[in-house]
């Protein structure tokens, strides 16, 4: 055989070997770096969710007579005027749409992290009277995420094991 067709034949092998070698470390690198991307998001949406849980908190240290009825189950009808009535109603609206926020990322939280939050929804929907009837009534306003997580019985306590417990 010539040997200019077997040096063409060489040549065009090591091309091919050559781009498949580098396909394969191209395709690594790409895997590695979505994974850093996906870590650094799970990292972005866990901090946003501590950050408005924050917030949360702050609003009702600046507004104790508020909290009682998110954290003792007191009722609406022992409002003292319709300013607290409001100030009750719209608080009920922030802290539900929170909750369903954190429904809603759930999946991106990690594993042994998630356990808490449906603890934390589970609770505060147990300890508040205001926001059993507020989600019965508008039910419809949120996502079927949340709204599953939420016990058939009220006051029912959080069941879920954390990440350590069911890992132990």
């Amino acid at each position: 055989m010539d040997p200019t067709i077997i040096a063409a034949i060489a040549g065009v092998l090591g091309v091919i070997l050559g781009a498949v070698i580098g396909g394969v470390f191209a395709l690594k690198a790409t895997k590695r770096q979505i994974e850093v991307m996906m870590v650094s998001a799970r990292g972005d949406v866990n901090e946003r969710l501590y950050n408005q849980s924050l917030q949360i908190m702050r609003f009702f240290a600046e507004n104790p007579s508020l909290r009682p009825y998110f954290a003792d189950n007191r009722d609406l009808s022992t409002c003292e005027n319709e300013l607290e009535k409001c100030r009750v109603l719209s608080t009920v609206e922030m802290v539900a749409g929170f909750m369903e926020l954190v429904a809603l990322q759930l999946a991106e939280q990690p594993l042994e992290i998630q356990p808490r939050w449906k603890a934390y929804i589970v609770d505060g929907y147990n300890s508040s009277a205001v926001m059993r009837e507020h989600i019965s009534t508008c039910r419809e306003w949120y996502a079927e995420d949340f709204l599953s997580l939420l016990p058939t019985n009220p006051v029912e306590p959080s069941t879920y094991a954390t990440f350590d417990e069911s890992h132990a």
